[in-house]
């Protein structure tokens, strides 16, 4: 009788943008000691997967790893396994990059280590039943996938033990079930149990056991570091494998592949792994969802109706936060521009390495962990988000080139509804700069792309319901582990910050600039940080009309018109809102002027303001900050500054925005915060401030009334700061 196979694929990531001491600590806690214990038992074989931009780091970073990787991989010990170079989210990008993607990890991994790789891991095990195609065409021989996918077509748990094949239009892909209950054994139980479940496998014909999982959970999850490595449980599990070896081998996916025929074919609908299709759910749906699952656990019998529970598809993150949405159209739209450019350029042509440049930045924006947010996924990690956003205005900027676009060209103003919302959108896009605006949301702005310092300035979140937030209003602490080792982070509730249910409220509107205001003028920021302004919300996020106004500079329109009560009396006004977007050399200025008219008398005192949300970044860092009146606050503070003109400024991405209001506001400034939920646990993470520009207007001047703001956004020269804006730190 064959012996059961065991082959393990261990997955290593780190997202683009993330900071090198968060990847160093990874290296030293997961993947150098990992390495060096399959160094120490040269008879345990598996697969092993780096995204490419994991690949790139280590080899900068540590080439003795490199070197050791490549004596594992020569004397057969591991594959290497290849991908989207830099783990994409396959089925939402274009199938041109889908092959630019993998393609570039394979010729990384030949070129480095001699073999390009057979298989591909699939970012998240996020699968569309269009993937084989493209997959085929980019030479991908074999993909690993979770058993949910396989279950939800419709087969018995004990039908996953061998590879399948599945196709379209002919060409054909293997499918690898990895097995989820591995998952849930290695390494938070004792190794007996996973010998337990392989046992199983005894008897039957060429039994396969995949598992395919992070390596992160070999060291940096909670407790894992000690767990694995200090108390000898990757010793102890190493040391079992090979003491079974008289009816257990360990195996690279390709070498059983290459040795053993698929049992059969298979056509898998669109899944990932349990736990994403939960996450992708919205709120309600994922607290229903979820409580489905627990019931289903306690009815007798409920395994059988488990795998036909499944929760959402991927794409709900699209339709769950639009800051996704408007990330992953923004990438296609370079795409297209891309693909259209490299059409009609040859490859001798001199504009071919700008043009690779540019596939090269794009493809870094395709990174999938900004797009979506569960236990993972950094959607509300701003520097993970910018990191995508950065690259994508590179490339933006770099097809300007290779069109030759003129530093003086006339700005491009399109109308389209290119986030495909329903709603039509507009696109400015100048020499130095590029911005998106949102007529049926209140005419306000979403993206504010500075070229010179490659960083798009609003880049915020929308504070919004999730799941976790129960847990988080409960303010636990921790959860007991089992015993035989630290608890899976999906049973884990972690917190690092007491009293973060303190944050927890909701906006009403998405964090945009430019959003208009009309409130009750005995409002103060308080109520403004609080989301208590009682405003009229027809103005703040109703429809309004544009036209474009042809000039030099970029010159649009909005109109709209609202009631509003006043000491019980209904005032109608109405609103005009020129936005002007002008590029002069490397300083970008806009200006927003806002007018309301009413042919009625106002019976109280009422207030306008105008919002920005600016994020850069870091709330406490010292080289970014708030200055007005030669004073310099965090820019985490909260309160109002009475100040002609306020400055943010940014030594870091060397960058300076300057407001100044006409007449003279006051601004209120309230950090936008957010709680996210990591393997760590649930943190407070900073997404930017809302600055709303007031203007308090008595009753008599409300027939008329215009106010103006303007924004010059400019690099940052340390050496020649605007007279009145000093470094004079409060």
């Amino acid at each position: 009788m064959s012996k059961v196979s065991l082959a393990l694929i261990i997955h290593s990531h780190q997202p683009v943008g993330n900071f090198d001491h968060v990847i160093e600590e990874a290296y030293k806690k997961s993947y150098a000691p990992f390495v060096r214990a399959l160094n120490a038992h040269p008879r345990i074989r598996l697969s092993l997967h780096f995204s490419g931009i994991l690949l790139e780091w280590l080899e900068s970073q540590h080439p003795e790893y490199f070197q050791q990787l490549r004596e594992l991989a020569k004397r057969g010990q591991i594959e290497l396994v290849g991908g989207g170079y830099f783990e994409p989210i396959l089925p939402v990008i274009p199938d041109a990059d889908k092959i630019a993607q993998i393609r570039k990890l394979v010729d990384y991994i030949g070129g480095h280590f001699g073999t390009a790789p057979a298989g591909a891991w699939v970012a998240e095990r996020v699968w569309e039943p269009t993937l084989p195609l493209p997959l085929a065409k980019a030479g991908v021989e074999y993909v690993v996938l979770d058993d949910t996918h396989f279950l939800a077509a419709g087969l018995q748990p004990w039908q996953l033990h061998g590879t399948f094949v599945t196709e379209e239009d002919g060409l054909p892909l293997r499918l690898v079930p990895s097995v989820k209950a591995l998952r849930y054994t290695i390494p938070f139980q004792e190794p007996a149990e996973t010998i337990r479940i392989l046992q199983e496998g005894k008897g039957q014909h060429d039994a396969l056991f995949a598992m395919g999982d992070d390596c992160e959970k070999f060291g940096v999850w909670p407790g894992t570091y000690d767990h694995v490595y200090k108390n000898g449980w990757l010793e102890r599990f190493f040391q079992v494998l090979e003491g079974n070896a008289e009816w257990l081998e360990t195996t690279t996916v390709i070498d059983y592949l290459r040795s053993h025929v698929p049992v059969g074919r298979i056509y898998l609908p669109t899944a990932s792994y349990a736990e994403m299709m939960e996450w992708s759910l919205p709120s309600d749906a994922s607290v229903d969802f979820k409580s489905c699952l627990e019931e289903s656990e306690r009815m007798p019998n409920g395994a059988r109706f488990q795998r036909f529970l499944r929760g959402g598809l991927w794409r709900n993150f699209l339709t769950k936060y639009a800051e996704s949405n408007r990330l992953q159209k923004q990438v296609l739209v370079v795409s297209h521009r891309l693909q259209a450019l490299s059409n009609s350029t040859g490859s001798d042509s001199p504009k071919a390495a700008e043009l690779a440049e540019a596939r090269t930045n794009l493809l870094a924006a395709q990174c999938n962990d900004p797009y979506w947010h569960g236990v993972f996924g950094g959607l509300y990690a701003p520097h993970l988000r910018s990191a995508n956003l950065r690259n994508l205005i590179q490339a933006e900027f770099k097809l300007d080139s290779v069109e030759g676009r003129e530093a003086n060209a006339q700005p491009e103003i399109v109308y389209t509804d290119f986030d495909a919302d329903g709603q039509e959108e507009i696109l400015i896009r100048q020499s130095i700069c590029g911005m998106t605006l949102h007529p049926a949301d209140g005419a306000s702005v979403s993206s504010l792309r500075f070229r010179p310092a490659s960083a798009e300035l609003v880049n915020s979140l929308m504070r919004r319901p999730e799941a976790y937030h129960a847990l988080v209003r409960k303010q636990v602490s921790s959860q007991q582990g089992p015993q035989e080792g630290p608890a899976s982070i999906h049973d884990q509730v972690l917190s690092k910050e007491a009293h973060l249910d303190a944050l927890l409220r909701y906006d009403k509107y998405a964090r945009h600039a430019f959003r208009t205001y009309l409130f009750p003028s005995a409002k103060t920021w308080k109520d403004f940080e609080l989301l208590h302004l009682e405003e009229n919300e027809a103005l703040a996020k109703g429809a309004w009309k544009a036209a474009t106004v042809k000039s030099s500079a970029a010159a649009i329109e909005f109109r709209s018109a609202a009631n509003f009560k006043s000491n019980g009396q209904v005032v109608r006004v109405d609103a005009l809102k020129a936005l002007t977007s002008k590029a002069s050399g490397s300083t970008w200025q806009i200006e927003c002027r806002t007018s309301l008219n009413t042919d009625q008398a106002c019976p109280a005192g009422m207030a306008m303001g105008l919002e920005v949300v600016l994020n850069l970044l870091a709330p406490d860092a010292h080289d970014r900050y708030f200055l007005a009146k030669d004073v310099r606050r965090p820019l985490n503070f909260r309160g109002e500054i009475d100040s002609a003109r306020l400055a943010l400024v940014d030594e870091w991405q060397r960058v300076q925005i300057t407001l100044d209001a006409r007449p003279q506001a006051t601004w209120w400034i309230v950090p936008i915060e957010t709680i996210s939920q990591s393997e760590l646990g649930f943190e407070r993470v900073y997404q930017g401030s809302a600055i709303l520009a007031v203007w308090k207007i008595d009753p008599p001047s409300w027939r008329n009334v215009t106010c103006t703001l303007q924004m010059e956004i400019a690099p940052w020269d340390s050496a020649n700061r605007r007279q009145g804006m000093g470094d004079r730190r409060s």
